[in-house]
C-alpha cells in the first residue's frame, strides 16, 4: 500500500472512524482494486475513495449502510456494470442482510474517477 494511503487510513483507525478489522482487510483490498483497474493507488489519485470505502465498510459492518442511489449514480452503474458489479463484491464480505447496492454505487462512481471512465 502506498504510504500516503497508510497515513490515511492509520488516521481513520487512531481517529475510530473504522475498526480493528475493517483496517486490516484494506491493504488486501487495496491490492485487489490495483489489479482489477490496472492502477497504482496513491493518496492523490485516491485519497478521497480509500477514505470512502473504508467508511462505508465500517457503516455497512454496523447496519447503517447508504440506501438511496441517486439518478446520476443509476446512469453511472448502467454505463459501467462491471465496475458495479465488482463494488458490490468488494463490499459484501461480512455484509450479512446489508443492502449494499448504493454504497457500491458510489465506490463505482470512484471506480470511473480512477479509470478516466467518467466522461463515457
Amino acid at each position: 500500500m502506498d504510504a500516503s494511503l497508510k497515513e490515511r487510513i492509520d488516521l481513520l483507525h487512531n481517529t475510530n472512524q473504522i475498526n480493528d478489522d475493517i483496517f486490516h482487510r484494506l491493504p488486501d483490498i487495496f491490492e485487489k482494486v490495483e489489479k482489477f483497474l490496472d492502477v497504482k493507488l496513491t493518496e492523490e489519485n485516491a485519497g478521497s475513495f480509500a477514505s470512502h470505502i473504508s467508511v462505508a465498510l465500517q457503516r455497512i459492518s454496523e447496519k447503517k449502510a447508504v440506501t438511496e442511489i441517486a439518478a446520476e449514480l443509476e446512469t453511472v452503474i448502467e454505463k459501467n456494470p462491471d465496475f458495479y458489479q465488482y463494488a458490490k463484491q468488494l463490499l459484501s464480505e461480512n455484509s450479512g442482510d446489508v443492502d449494499i447496492n448504493a454504497e457500491a454505487a458510489f465506490i463505482t462512481l470512484y471506480f470511473c474517477l480512477l479509470t478516466g471512465r467518467e466522461n463515457e
